[in-house]
């Protein structure tokens, strides 16, 4: 599998307990909300429906996601400081770093989500192909990566963007990743921002609880050529016993498992 597929057409990738609908901010902002609704097999509508539990508006310049009950909003912005951020952080002693490996290797992130972990890891130098099968959760993710290219800030083709089951994909990746990170779904830590904890419930509300993460795990060892990266808070046990190596940052650490014979 070689190029690059945006957040369009996949919302069966991924189903949500929650009704979804998409709504303009402007009359100028119709025709591409209307191709969103059409992408994701949504209802268009002229304005928010009372029946929606979450809806997604789309701005001139912006996609955001709201939701009505708490008047929480979500739209994914990468800046220059965030990702100036990922790079100077990136050192020998950054633990994300010494998890995923030396070098500019390929690396695949195979949850997504709204897009940080991809972003992040570009930042440190990797080749990074995210996939996310929630296409909502895409939808958002690839606004904001489009917004971050056309400023500058990220190459078009890195990170490459897929949207769909990431059990299935991995194993039509071409070339074959070195190294496979993952970040199942787990509650927000009470220390970080609110910001990150609106983020994070609004994404879970998508979502949902990453049940079947054993077998994303087991389909990322098979198509990982040297290791696979799990995230994980720090005071969690491992979602697979006895990793290879084990890096612990300030909340999180991550997990290393080591395949066909490489060394973590």
């Amino acid at each position: 599998m070689t190029g690059t597929q945006t957040a369009s057409g996949a919302l069966a990738a991924s189903t949500t307990p929650y009704i979804v609908a998409v709504t303009s901010a402007s009359a100028a902002a119709r025709p591409a909300a209307e191709r969103l609704a059409g992408s994701l097999g949504l209802a268009f509508h002229e304005r928010p429906p009372a029946d929606a539990d979450l809806y997604l508006l789309q701005t001139e310049n912006h996609l955001e996601l709201h939701d009505p009950a708490s008047g929480a909003r979500l739209r994914v912005e990468f800046t220059k400081a965030e990702i100036q951020r990922y790079r100077a952080g990136g050192g020998g002693g950054d633990p994300l770093r010494r998890a995923v490996g030396p070098g500019r290797r390929y690396v695949v992130d195979a949850s997504g989500g709204l897009g940080r972990d991809a972003v992040h890891l570009v930042a440190l130098g990797y080749e990074v192909t995210a996939i996310e099968r929630n296409a909502v959760v895409a939808a958002l993710a690839y606004d904001g990566l489009v917004r971050a290219r056309s400023q500058g800030l990220l190459a078009a083709d890195n990170p490459r963007w897929f949207t769909g089951d990431a059990r299935t994909l991995l194993e039509k990746l071409d070339p074959r990743p070195a190294t496979v990170y993952l970040d199942p779904m787990f509650p927000p830590k009470r220390k970080k921002s609110a910001a990150v904890r609106k983020e994070m419930r609004l994404l879970r509300l998508l979502a949902g609880d990453d049940g079947d993460v054993l077998e994303l795990f087991a389909a990322a060892r098979r198509a990982a050529a040297e290791r696979v990266v799990v995230k994980r808070p720090l005071e969690a046990a491992p979602i697979v016993p006895a990793p290879s190596a084990v890096y612990r940052g300030k909340l999180v650490r991550y997990d290393v498992y080591r395949t066909s014979g490489h060394r973590a």
